[in-house]
């Protein structure tokens, strides 16, 4: 009677959004596991293809997403807890950042979302082993997508997961070496599929996701520009400044001020 007590479904929203929002860091106190589909800003990219995602319990990071103006992302997502769901988290590599993965057909995950859905409205106890189930489908569905495409082109498979990767924590000391490695090719060759997918070297992809997150900070203007250095991935504030200016032209506070008034 207990075996699916170590699944808990807290809540499942399923919105559609327009354009930009504001963004801000948020610490998440559960695990999200998402559909996300629509045109989707990845650094300075749009994704227009379908992905799963998974946003572990006990990190911090970005509390949304942006589209193109004009543009709409439809985000189907489940926030749950409990061992099963830290065993699923664990699986897709999900323990201490996010993680995501494109899909071919989005339909087989929509259906498993919308019974999702509806079990959860009943509130029924009885519903949980059925909630346990959907989200177990859903699981092995990803498994063979990643299975089927990494047979077909596991570099330009993997490169989109990692350009997503580093766009909602781009804070990270990222590994390239790490990350191509994860991607089963060499890091010169996963340098070369990285500058073909996103236009630009993989350093200065990271840099350009430091920037756009330092904007978004500073554009609240509460947070102490050296606590936005340390968001942003920068020890020493003097640092950050000497690299946003470099960047932008004005220091963070010129920045700011501009932004307020």
């Amino acid at each position: 009677m207990r075996y699916f007590e170590d699944f808990q479904l807290l809540n499942i929203t399923h919105v559609r959004m327009y354009g930009a929002m504001p963004l801000q860091l948020i610490d998440t106190c559960c695990h999200y596991l998402g559909l996300m589909q629509g045109q989707v800003c990845s650094g300075d990219k749009v994704q227009k293809q379908p992905f799963i995602y998974f946003t572990p319990c006990g990190i911090r990071t970005l509390n949304g997403w942006q589209s193109p103006e004009g543009c709409w992302r439809d985000n189907f997502y489940l926030e749950c807890a409990g061992e099963r769901a830290d065993r699923l988290f664990a699986a897709f590599g999900a323990v201490d950042c996010c993680q995501y993965y494109l899909v071919g057909n989005a339909e087989p995950f929509m259906v498993r979302f919308n019974n999702l859905q509806r079990l959860f409205k009943q509130k029924s106890p009885l519903n949980n082993r059925w909630c346990v189930l959907q989200v177990e489908e859903i699981a092995a569905l990803l498994e063979e997508e990643i299975v089927r495409q990494k047979s077909s082109g596991a570099g330009r498979y993997n490169i989109a997961e990692c350009i997503r990767l580093i766009s909602s924590q781009p804070a990270n000391d990222w590994d390239l070496q790490q990350l191509a490695r994860r991607s089963g090719i060499t890091l010169r060759h996963w340098t070369r599929l990285f500058v073909e997918a996103s236009g630009m070297s993989p350093h200065r992809f990271i840099a350009q996701c430091r920037i756009r997150l330092a904007k978004e900070l500073l554009s609240n203007g509460e947070l102490p520009i050296k606590a936005a250095a340390v968001e942003c991935g920068w020890e020493n504030a003097s640092d950050f400044c000497r690299f946003f200016r470099r960047q932008t032209g004005l220091t963070p506070g010129e920045f700011r001020r501009r932004q307020l008034h």
